[in-house]
């Protein structure tokens, strides 16, 4: 078989893991080839074949080698046909779409146009996948953030000041939760909960009272102020923690600071545990492929990888909620 494998949408860490390892399993019975930009690739036919060793050097870095976009093959019909055209003639049996819910639900898309066989395999740092409890490339990302908040923690507790900062993450405060947990930051909010800033300036008044420091981490999602659209019809997020910033300073005459590490958490090599994921997701994606199985996205349940049908994901995000929007108020919740 030939076997097309693209990497879509923001850039994570373990993307080239996960490409490097499919290539290492499938080189040894059919033609791997790297579709370079995502799907503007397919459409540009920038198809090139590939093998692990070509690869490896690239394997353990962060972003991804074979490149990304943005890019809607399904913006309109024109694109689809272009896009069915070049994968009849360039002899794609399957195509491996690396990517969150919009390159994987453009993967499903093909896969129910009988355009092209798919298997998706899930990523974002922001971790909003349907259907998967992790995605590549979030735990990195949280590692990241963390770090970048201590250091912050270190100038404010050096200066007695108020810091915030601001994480990505899109609609899903995943990354805001798990630094503000693991930071155990004074407040910490995401577009999931929303909270009168009146109320975080109040419990950060008393949080600098009790230590003469204290430490915000707001979610990028939790305020829109509009600018371009993506294809995909996503607006550009950032801006929330300069003003958070500015409006604590102002209510509760504490000298405050914002920090935004911003695409520097998305660019670290990745951790181990994304390492190990991207290994499991590739295996997985491997023997899907193998067994006919199409149209199916790889997943992580309770510490086991299976299968969903990529249609389920389409239209869906996983944002915090259940268990962990409980721990989440149980920190940060109430009224007072």
């Amino acid at each position: 078989m030939k076997i097309g494998v693209l990497t879509g949408g923001g850039d994570a860490p373990g993307l080239n893991i996960a490409v490097y390892t499919f290539a290492k399993l499938a080189e040894r019975k059919h033609e791997v080839y790297a579709i370079f930009h995502g799907w503007k690739g397919l459409l540009n036919k920038e198809v090139k074949k590939t093998s692990s060793s070509e690869l490896l050097d690239f394997a353990f870095a962060g972003g991804t080698y074979i490149k990304t976009s943005r890019t809607n093959p399904f913006k309109d019909e024109e694109r689809a046909k272009v896009l069915a055209k070049n994968v009849e003639e360039l002899g794609l049996d399957v195509v491996v779409a690396i990517g969150g819910d919009d390159t994987l639900g453009a993967a499903g898309e093909a896969q129910r146009r009988g355009i092209l066989n798919a298997v998706g395999i899930p990523k974002t740092i922001d971790n909003d996948v349907w259907g998967t409890e992790y995605t590549i490339g979030f735990d990195t990302a949280v590692n990241e953030a963390v770090k970048a908040a201590e250091s912050f923690k270190t100038t404010l507790i050096s200066h007695e000041r108020v810091g915030v900062i601001e994480v990505m993450g899109r609609e899903a405060g995943w990354i805001a939760l798990h630094t503000g947990l693991a930071t155990m930051a004074d407040f910490v909010l995401i577009p999931e909960r929303e909270v009168a800033w009146d109320l975080v300036a109040e419990r950060i008044g008393r949080a600098y009272e009790a230590k003469r420091w204290a430490l915000v981490v707001v979610s990028e999602g939790v305020k829109s102020y509009g600018g371009p659209v993506d294809e995909f019809g996503h607006v550009r997020l950032g801006g929330v923690g300069n003003e958070l910033a500015a409006y604590l300073e102002k209510r509760t005459g504490l000298e405050t600071r914002a920090a935004i590490p911003g695409h520097i958490i998305r660019g670290a090599p990745p951790t181990a545990f994304d390492r190990v994921l991207a290994v499991r997701y590739a295996t997985a994606a491997y023997e899907a492929v193998e067994e006919g199985r199409f149209g199916v996205m790889t997943t992580y349940r309770d510490g086991e990888i299976g299968y969903m049908p990529i249609t389920d994901v389409v239209g869906k995000n996983k944002l915090v909620s259940g268990a962990w929007l409980k721990l989440y108020e149980t920190y940060w919740g109430g009224s007072e």
